[in-house]
């Protein structure tokens, strides 16, 4: 099977740019990642682009500006887990030998104010991770602390991040998350996802395809495994109508095989890059991944597990290390793009070895991809 790495990366600014200015940002991150390897529009073999929201430009559009090369383009729609899902085909494409050198692109901005929530059913996203959180406060004794500890570690993160959404000019603290405006109780609005926009670019390439690449740089990262499901009949109390994210059970399933395909356990990882769109999700896929136990989590979170050091300290990974959905922002389609561009950031700056990414979309599906820092 080939190696496939991310080469080279580009991005714009997570914010709240203007409708109809999608083209133009994902054609600037397009830019930017192909000249961070030294490569041009001609020397890609097929374009894949994840696009979440209904009137944000085509992909083939965008492409057009970068060059009428006559090479393939797709578009993939796969809610939040559009990015994952293009880079997923990438793979794919890379895996068969149809391609040594692949642009993957998500980005987000409609062309008018549509409502990101209209197709989403009857319970909008912060409803129902508040009923998570209730359920989770009332069954484990989690209180709102636990999820503020979570949010101001996250924003805490973004705070370094030149394309962060939400850069704050001073540490936050938990008291500040705490009494932020309430949205769905227990969830404040600190611990919820901003609603913003963005785009951003990674060039995926073949140990052949890199002989193309003169700008590409050692270390690189490496994706060894992509696992991808959606949901399955969990008895009769499936949320059929409005699901946002689906049963727990496939964000478990998606990291057990995808870490099993790429010969890791979880004691092997350093980064994860999550869903974690409201506070609440990332207690519940620490469990879920297999880095603590059910009941054992808040008390790891009290000790200063899961944010910086605490791969040192505890033996466990950092999470959401570029803010996450909560402090980077969660424009949609980039978002999976946003997620491999920290990885490489983080093999490169920190050292870090092994990374998740993974995200999930409503529908509901959920995709996960094991990262590998390569140095030659």
């Amino acid at each position: 099977m080939s190696e496939i790495f991310v080469a080279g990366t580009g991005c714009v600014p997570v914010g709240k740019h203007a409708f109809g200015t999608g083209r133009e940002l994902a054609s600037r991150a397009a830019v930017a990642a192909l000249e961070d390897v030294g490569a041009t529009f001609a020397d890609v073999d097929a374009t894949y682009a994840g696009v979440a929201l209904p009137s944000s430009p085509w992909a083939v559009h965008v492409a057009k500006d970068l060059g009428l090369t006559g090479k393939p383009v797709f578009q993939l729609f796969n809610a939040s887990a559009s990015g994952l899902a293009a880079v997923h085909e990438a793979m794919n494409a890379i895996q068969a030998g149809r391609a040594d050198v692949v642009l993957v692109l998500g980005y987000d901005v409609p062309s008018n104010g549509e409502d990101p929530l209209a197709a989403q059913g009857f319970l909008p996203p912060p409803a129902l991770f508040a009923m998570w959180a209730q359920r989770r406060m009332h069954e484990i004794g989690t209180k709102p602390e636990h999820f503020a500890m979570v949010a101001a570690k996250n924003w805490n993160y973004a705070r370094n991040v030149p394309h962060a959404a939400r850069r704050a000019d001073h540490e936050v603290t938990v008291d500040e998350v705490l009494a932020s405006k309430m949205v769905a109780e227990p969830m404040t609005a600190m611990m919820c996802t901003p609603w913003v926009f963005g785009a951003a670019a990674i060039v995926l390439a073949s140990r052949e395809g890199l002989k193309r690449l003169p700008g590409a740089k050692w270390p690189m990262s490496r994706i060894d495994a992509s696992e991808a499901q959606s949901e399955v009949y969990s008895g009769p109390d499936h949320v059929i109508e409005g699901q946002v994210v689906g049963p727990p059970a496939i964000s478990q399933t998606t990291a057990s095989q995808a870490l099993n395909s790429a010969g890791y356990e979880p004691k092997d990882v350093d980064i994860v890059q999550v869903h974690d769109g409201f506070a609440i999700e990332e207690l519940v896929y620490c469990e879920l991944f297999g880095f603590s136990k059910v009941g054992e989590t808040e008390k790891l979170l009290e000790q200063g597990a899961f944010g910086p050091g605490s791969r040192e300290k505890f033996g466990l990974p950092e999470f959401s290390t570029d803010g996450g959905l909560i402090g980077r922002g969660h424009p949609a389609g980039p978002s999976g793009i946003f997620q491999h561009i920290e990885s490489l950031r983080r093999f490169r700056d920190h050292g870090d070895k092994v990374g998740i990414c993974h995200l999930l979309g409503a529908g509901s599906t959920c995709i996960t991809q094991i990262v590998t820092r390569v140095d030659a």
